[in-house]
């Protein structure tokens, strides 16, 4: 029996083009809270870059699971704070050699690029309605890194670097996360906190770094606007974001009753 569902936002459960979730999620989110389900968030994204979302998603979610499984948030506490190994040092300096733009995400939750770049700068606010402050890397203890690579060979030279860190491509950027850490083992982490077994998870999701999520929970859904690799693996696909994918597959499993 399901007793938590995990949730991606950007695609999944967040639609760009209107800034908002689509009130067929907003439905669903309520419905399943009344029903008794843990509801989780489960993305990339860092807490700074949350700020700007609806408030539904701090009013329905018990537990946000954030920069790809590295940091848990429970209850608004900071409860698992994975951290990148050392490696990730002679990374930054060929980055920073090389005058490449990375966002940096640290152990004590500071969130920042490391460099003006209007074009990444556009990005962050076109996706998340806000633009990390910029602050040279200091050394800090980071638990992830995203960044915007200028060439397949440079990608190829930093992913040969991760021994291990775990090195993700995601089209315009890259996403550098934990030894061991994924999507998939946060949801994990997350549920086994509230003494919920991977067999009583659901996750939905939408990118190829939904992989992991969509094949450790027991019930994967891929959003009808999926990748086609998601779909692949996933146990099961609904109809797209901007055409109540989440409220369809939740009144399919019978989650909820449909109105």
């Amino acid at each position: 029996m399901i007793k938590a569902i995990f949730f991606d936002i950007d695609s999944t459960t967040f639609l760009h083009s209107i800034h908002d979730c689509p009130s067929s999620t907003k439905k669903a989110f309520k419905k399943l809270k009344e029903n008794g389900f843990k509801l989780a968030i489960c993305t990339s994204r860092s807490m700074a870059e949350m700020v700007n979302l609806p408030m539904l998603y701090h009013e329905y979610m018990d537990a946000i699971v954030c920069l790809a499984g590295a940091q848990i948030y429970v209850n608004d506490e900071l409860i698992i704070n994975h951290s990148l190994d050392d490696e990730i040092n002679d990374i930054i300096k060929i980055l920073d050699d090389k005058g490449i733009t990375y966002r940096y995400s640290a152990r004590n939750q500071d969130n920042y690029l490391n460099i003006h770049d209007k074009d990444v700068e556009g990005i962050f606010y076109h996706l998340y309605t806000m633009i990390p402050d910029v602050k040279k890397y200091e050394n800090e203890e980071l638990v992830h890194m995203i960044y915007y690579p200028d060439s397949k060979v440079l990608i190829e030279k930093i992913k040969s670097m991760c021994h291990k860190n775990y090195h993700l491509t995601l089209g315009r950027c890259c996403e550098i996360v934990p030894p061991g850490i994924n999507k998939g083992t946060g949801i994990v982490e997350c549920a086994r906190i509230w003494g919920i077994e991977p067999s009583e998870i659901a996750a939905f999701g939408d990118g190829n770094n939904d992989v992991e999520m969509i094949e450790a929970a027991s019930v994967g859904i891929a959003m009808g606007n999926a990748t086609q690799g998601l779909k692949d693996i996933a146990d099961y696909i609904t109809d797209t974001i901007d055409n109540d994918g989440v409220y369809k597959a939740c009144v399919h499993f019978k989650w909820i009753e449909e109105e």
